[in-house]
């Protein structure tokens, strides 16, 4: 069925309908999907005629109105009667502007200087840009024209997997796909999505996951899943031009079958708009016993990432006394200790921020563990729960990945914090008698001036597959420049030991001191006990620091 306002837009094109026609058009565009398509093929023609003249302009990472500015700067003089041809495309991009319909996809046409040619379809109203579980960089990365429709469907058993979209960058694949019986009804598995078994292939057939792939569907309308590449690439230029990304499954809702997509990528676009800067002879040397160099940061699409090595001194180490539990071929428990070196610095545990040239901050790290209410964090991005490669005896890669960060020439790194762990002594504990901590709070206090006051002692019983457990309210203040406490025990009068679990908030006062408030769950326990025994085994512990690189992006 043809819209009945399809007639009109060669009025519109001629400048020939009066203003009030002109916006009703305007609007009746953004809601009708024929006309959004009449929309597509009008600036399709208009590309097709258009961008076979222009030179490769590199502009800045702004939106509409900046790219529509540069696009037109670079169109050579024409003659009068290109000229009015011209005013007449100046519409077409006047009415994409206004109802919002294609410019995502304009956007594309232009990165870092290279023409990636997308076509508008793929990436108007992309999937990607409505599912709840893809994030700024995803969606940044459908504005790149990073993103392509699939038209791809296994079905077995009755059931069918579909894949609706592809992402692909140097940083990252990912699919948004569907899977639904013959009824068309949709098919959820667990609580976290479908678990699919994912293959990254080469032109050489290598397996560069190894069959060990699995990747997470998270779920809204559809599903997503995603497979990190910068954890398995350490540059963009190490990535091959052509991967085969290999979904697989052989059981959905109880029926056992074989259900196998397999997605052709060419990345050679995808390296191609992956900007790098390389640090030569860059180090921070801590007077703890750690020495940060910076390696390289990278700025694609979706992501950003910035690669650095840590190597520790042997002062950076500290020996622990761990019991260890054995079983024996008769079902016995053999319990012995043993002593082993932990470092107590990691890459993982500092604190930067990267800024632009008006002192903005665009990115921030600090340490995973620390509670959100102390955490200066911003615009991180956790595609992979694996940040680090060990190197050597004390040497350490890691990468720390950020959403993208675009439109900027120069930015500074300032690292602002390193984070040590040190052992609490044995004799910070406290001797408590449940019954009694309804009335009274009992308070336990450390060496490093922190107090912390147990009270509510309360049993929960088991439900379905949730352990028994007893729960004690936590209020403390911690010693100074002390923000995280780590491995709380708890033993009863018996000598057994139970796991815990400390779920608590984290303010900060004027001065910079923590707060801590929440409970201390006792994993096991199913009877209130006569004596409880508390303790905690690490702390950690803030020092300040200044340290700035420049990173002037070419």
């Amino acid at each position: 069925m043809t819209c009945f306002m399809f007639n009109q837009w060669k009025l519109y094109a001629n400048g020939e309908l009066p203003p009030a026609e002109r916006k009703g058009l305007e609007q009746h565009a953004v809601e009708c999907p024929q006309c959004q398509i009449k929309l597509q093929e009008w600036v399709d023609h208009m590309l097709e005629e258009e961008f076979s003249a222009y030179p490769e302009v590199p502009v800045p990472d702004t939106f509409t109105d900046e790219v529509m500015r540069k696009l037109f700067q670079a169109v050579p003089a024409r003659t009068a009667r290109k000229r009015s041809s011209q005013t007449r495309r100046q519409r077409g991009w006047d009415i994409v502007k206004k109802t919002g319909l294609v410019v995502a996809g304009l956007t594309a046409l232009v990165v870092t200087g290279t023409v990636v040619s997308p076509t508008f379809a793929n990436y108007v109203n992309s999937l990607f840009q409505i599912e709840k579980d893809a994030d700024n960089g995803m969606k940044n990365a459908v504005d790149k024209g990073f993103v392509q429709k699939l038209e791809q469907q296994v079905t077995n058993q009755g059931i069918t997997i579909e894949a609706k979209e592809v992402m692909a960058d140097s940083m990252r694949i990912a699919v948004i796909y569907d899977v639904y019986d013959q009824n068309g009804k949709q098919i959820k598995i667990g609580e976290d999505g479908h678990l699919l078994n994912a293959y990254l292939i080469d032109s050489t057939g290598k397996d560069w996951l190894e069959g060990d792939g699995p990747t997470l569907g998270g779920h809204g309308k559809y599903f997503i899943a995603e497979q990190p590449l910068n954890t398995i690439f350490e540059s963009a230029e190490a990535t091959p031009n052509l991967l085969t990304l290999k979904l697989e499954q052989t059981e959905i809702a109880g029926k056992k079958g074989k259900w196998s997509l397999e997605i052709p990528i060419d990345m050679k676009k995808a390296k191609e708009a992956t900007k790098t800067v390389v640090f030569q002879d860059t180090a921070f040397h801590s007077p703890l016993g750690m020495e940060i160099e910076l390696e390289k940061i990278e700025f694609s699409p979706s992501a950003t990432r910035l690669m650095l090595e840590t190597t520790l001194a042997k002062s950076a180490y500290v020996e622990i006394e761990e019991e260890r539990v054995e079983v024996t071929s008769e079902g016995a428990q053999v319990k012995t200790m043993e002593k082993r070196q932990v470092p107590i610095l990691s890459g993982n545990d500092i604190a930067y921020e990267i800024t632009n040239e008006k002192g903005d901050v665009v990115a921030a790290r600090d340490k995973s563990s620390l509670d959100e209410g102390i955490a200066k964090e911003k615009n991180v991005l956790n595609i992979s729960g694996f940040t680090g490669k060990r190197q050597g005896e004390h040497s350490q890669k890691w990468w720390h990945t950020f959403g993208p960060i675009q439109g900027e020439q120069k930015l500074t790194l300032q690292l602002r914090k390193i984070y040590e762990m040190k052992r609490s002594s044995p004799k910070v504990k406290v001797d408590l008698v449940p019954a009694e901590l309804n009335k009274e709070a009992a308070t336990l206090q450390d060496e490093a001036g922190g107090t912390f006051t147990l009270s509510s002692f309360a049993l929960e019983p088991a439900s379905g597959d949730r352990q028994a457990k007893a729960a004690m309210t936590i209020e403390g203040k911690l010693g100074n420049a002390v923000v995280d406490t780590d491995s709380w025990t708890v033993i009863d009068e018996k000598g057994e030991s139970y796991p815990t679990r400390l779920e608590t908030t984290s303010t900060r006062d004027k001065d910079g001191r923590v707060y801590i408030k929440g409970k201390l769950d006792i994993i096991g326990l199913e009877k209130q006990p006569k004596k409880l025994t508390v303790s905690y085994e690490e702390y950690t512990v803030e020092h300040n620091v200044n340290w700035e690189v420049p990173i002037e992006i070419k």
